[in-house]
């Protein structure tokens, strides 16, 4: 453990964290726009600045990846501080006015629009990269990245076209802080030809990747699941046998086995595509047992047993 002093305050704190870290478990607030637990820090927004005394030398830094040393000062309302969190709340309302989270944040840090020294756009992406770097850091599929510089920088699909990366898993969707990134649904999605229409059952829509997906029903109650290329890419990534989403959460339910019933025949185990049906010897009697933790719930063994032991 280190000490560092945050408002005046001595604060012990575990060697290797951020200022942000250590002031958010001591109950310090630091707004924040481009910050997520689950990613690691990369300080786009500026929003989080504090200011830092450590060797007689003081500056400005970004709090969400700035490692705490033994010794350090940092003060989180200075004036210095304040004035650089209005001042970049202030181009972010130049670039986005209308996003209610911005807004807000504004509002927080006292400023309540724009300069008319700042020309005005209409834009609702902050450029925060919360989107990309969970597509890449935790989802890893890599569909979306920035392109260009300045003031032409944006979020984008390689080349700006269909992506053939994105799996319409949302996550970029539930991240983005101004919800400029839209996800829809579709029950009955069709091609309309001049000489006809072409069903193509429930799709999902990432209108920012220019991405349509079509969507899995589920076997049971015959409500979408979730992007076929969704369910197949997680199936590959954890090993998981292709029945495994067959089902639904709600319709997914587990083999029941009557012991008076079972002749220990050994169908089930044989025929079960994950291997969750074994038989067991107990007692001289040799009957079938699941490990739900392996079941898919594909009711293989209910349509295979001669004696309906299995429900």
């Amino acid at each position: 453990m280190i000490t560092v002093t945050i408002n005046g305050k001595k604060i012990k704190a575990q060697e290797g964290k951020t200022v942000l870290e250590v002031a958010r478990e001591n109950d310090i607030y630091i707004p924040t726009l481009c910050y997520n637990d689950a990613l690691a820090p990369a300080g786009n927004c500026r929003l989080c600045t504090v200011e830092v005394t450590q060797e007689n030398r003081t500056a400005l830094e970004t709090s969400c990846n700035y490692i705490i040393q033994e010794g350090m000062e940092v003060k989180t309302d200075s004036e210095r501080v304040k004035a650089v969190r209005q001042l970049v709340m202030e181009l972010l309302l130049a670039r986005c006015p209308n996003p209610k989270k911005v807004r807000e944040v504004a509002a927080e840090v006292g400023v309540e629009a724009a300069p008319l020294r700042f020309s005005l756009e209409n834009e609702y992406c902050i450029l925060c990269g919360l989107c990309v770097r969970t597509c890449s850091e935790i989802v890893q599929a890599y569909a979306i990245e920035f392109e260009g510089s300045g003031i032409n920088r944006k979020v984008t699909v390689p080349f700006s076209e269909t992506s053939q990366e994105c799996i319409g898993c949302g996550c970029c969707v539930y991240v983005c802080p101004t919800q400029v990134i839209k996800m829809r649904e579709v029950e009955d999605a069709k091609i309309i030809y001049p000489e006809g229409e072409e069903d193509l059952g429930p799709q999902r829509s990432m209108q920012n990747w220019r991405t349509e997906l079509n969507l899995k029903r589920c076997k049971g109650c015959g409500n979408p699941i979730a992007p076929e290329k969704q369910l197949t890419w997680l199936g590959e990534k954890m090993f998981l046998p292709v029945e495994f989403f067959d089902f639904c959460q709600t319709c997914r339910t587990y083999p029941e086995i009557d012991e008076e019933k079972c002749l220990g025949c050994g169908g089930c185990s044989d025929n079960c595509p994950c291997g969750a049906l074994e038989l067991k010897e107990e007692a001289g009697e040799v009957k079938a047992i699941c490990y739900t933790i392996n079941c898919t719930g594909c009711r293989i063994c209910v349509d295979i047993c001669p004696r309906e032991a299995i429900s």
